[in-house]
């Protein structure tokens, strides 16, 4: 009989599992917290009209954040991320906001540990490949609306394992409702659909081979049936059907698509990005060792969802939560046919499995409670020393705080740098931005014209009369700066290592 001593410490052992969800969310609030607000001033915006829905108890149809697109119909896609993220600033300023992208990173990577347990991995190859994906799922780690995404597609193939597995179709229920706050979340919402329809297609696939077989007809009906339901879920948001033209059309547009920096190919000298290489690398070497036929599901999702990361560095995520439990499971499939006993992969294997055992008798979750509330805590102390801040040296933080302390009033509308949009919106919402990193709703002829300005393309002066442009905010070191500095109807009103602010005034009064 055990004692009761033995009990509370088998209680309060972690188990691997958990020990990953712990680093993922640890690695979120103090390695990585400088870079979440470093990347790209997006956070801003998101947090920025959230707190519009939530003042206004409305969500906006028009715009209402910038001069140039001011009144133009707007497609509220993310609108129920950018609550949830302005909730979180509101009770914990940008820590909240850390804390709860922590908190969707720490799912996404425990949710694909789990899938990789559900291929019958022992526990330490499950935690080596989790791992894995929890670098591949770091590559995109920015406290911005497709965290939710990246943690539902590791749902959705969660479950969809389980059910073709044999598990309940009734798991499959649970994914049109899934897909009503998707549609709210984020537009991310079409990769849903891609999983399910692939599953769907397998099933149909097995189904025809067999013609017999009464469970894969089942399973067939009941994964077309899921789709229908999902598609009818994603009706269910502000824009209804427009939402569908909205999405898919964004990635039709070339020059967008291409001026967006996180929509290129990945850049293998990154470091991060190495371990997107080393999975490919691992992936090919175990496909080539494999004498067996290769589940064609899998190796279907491998080589779509390689090739969707191979296009977009800020698909590396969703390949991480969809392929990593395939490669564990083909990878264990290697070592559990080593011949020989005395061999390193033999040993390890049986290693791994004696492991499994111990750690199969710990429930581990009590560990992982009490870590989360620690690391929160810690957090939280953390942020309000300002730990969780935009980098002063990405944004224009010095130069909106001189103005605003200063009581500038600006003038008229203003051209911004096209990153600090987001910032601006979050640090100074009362005014109107030219450009923000929504490109999907400013469009192709908009971004255009931001850039002919900065590079100073011909026309850009009249460019800058006809939207009545009154101040600049960019860079000291760019072109536009450059010039506005030699032309005697701009003056230079403040200045420091990140921003320039230049005001129009008169010829001869400056």
């Amino acid at each position: 009989m055990e004692r009761r001593s033995d009990r509370v410490i088998r209680w309060l052992l972690p188990s691997l599992g958990g020990l990953l969800i712990l680093l993922a969310y640890a690695f979120t609030l103090f390695l990585r917290k400088g870079g979440l607000f470093a990347g790209d001033g997006d956070p801003g915006r998101h947090i920025r009209v959230g707190s519009f829905i939530i003042e206004n108890r409305a969500i906006p149809r028009v715009d209402v954040f910038s001069h140039t697109m001011q009144g133009r119909e707007f497609i509220p896609f993310e609108w129920l991320s950018e609550v949830l993220f302005s909730a979180a600033d509101s009770l914990a300023g940008l820590a909240g906001v850390a804390i709860l992208t922590g908190l969707l990173f720490a799912t996404a990577v425990g949710l694909t540990y789990q899938a990789i347990r559900r291929f019958g991995v022992p526990a330490p190859v499950a935690c080596a490949f989790g791992v894995l994906a929890f670098l591949l799922q770091a590559v995109h780690l920015h406290p911005r609306p497709h965290m939710f995404t990246t943690a539902l597609v590791a749902l959705f193939s969660l479950l969809l394992l389980e059910v073709r597995r044999g598990g309940s179709r009734r798991l499959l229920l649970t994914l049109p409702v899934l897909m009503v706050a998707w549609v709210n979340l984020h537009g991310g919402f079409l990769v849903g659909f891609i999983l399910v329809g692939i599953f769907a297609g397998d099933a149909l696939v097995r189904w025809m081979q067999t013609r017999t077989s009464s469970d894969a007809r089942e399973l067939t009906l009941w994964l077309i049936g899921t789709l229908g339901l999902c598609l009818l879920a994603s009706l269910l948001n502000p824009a209804g059907w427009a939402l569908w033209p909205h999405t898919t059309g964004y990635l039709g547009e070339t020059y967008l698509v291409d001026f967006t920096q996180e929509y290129k190919s990945p850049d293998f000298h990154d470091t991060l990005i190495k371990s997107f290489l080393a999975a490919l690398t691992l992936g090919t070497i175990v496909l080539a060792q494999l004498r067996t036929r290769v589940d064609l599901l899998g190796l279907f999702l491998w080589v779509l969802f390689a090739a969707f990361a191979l296009h977009s560095a800020r698909n590396i995520p969703l390949f991480g939560v969809v392929c990593m439990p395939w490669l564990a499971a083909w990878t264990s499939e290697l070592l559990s046919r080593e011949d020989d006993a005395d061999s390193i992969g033999a040993k390890f294997w049986n290693w791994s499995w004696g492991i499994q055992r111990v750690e199969s008798t710990l429930p581990g979750w009590p560990v992982v409670v009490i870590g989360l509330a620690l690391l929160t805590v810690g957090a939280v102390r953390e942020g309000r020393s300002g730990a969780y801040a935009f980098a002063q040296d990405v944004f224009p933080v010095e130069a909106v705080d001189h103005l605003q302390e200063s009581g500038f009033v600006p003038p008229g509308p203003v051209y911004n740098e096209f990153i600090w949009g987001g910032y601006l919106l979050y640090a100074w919402p009362e005014v109107p931005v030219f450009i923000d990193g929504q490109t999907d709703f400013y469009g192709e002829e908009l971004t255009r014209e931001y850039r002919d300005i900065r590079f100073l393309q011909p026309g850009w002066r009249e460019s800058l009369a006809s939207r009545g442009v009154e101040w600049v905010l960019v860079p000291p070191d760019s072109p536009l700066a450059a010039a506005l500095t030699l032309l005697e109807d701009w003056a230079l009103h403040y200045s420091d290592e990140t921003a320039a602010v230049f005001v129009s005034v008169e010829p001869g009064t400056s």
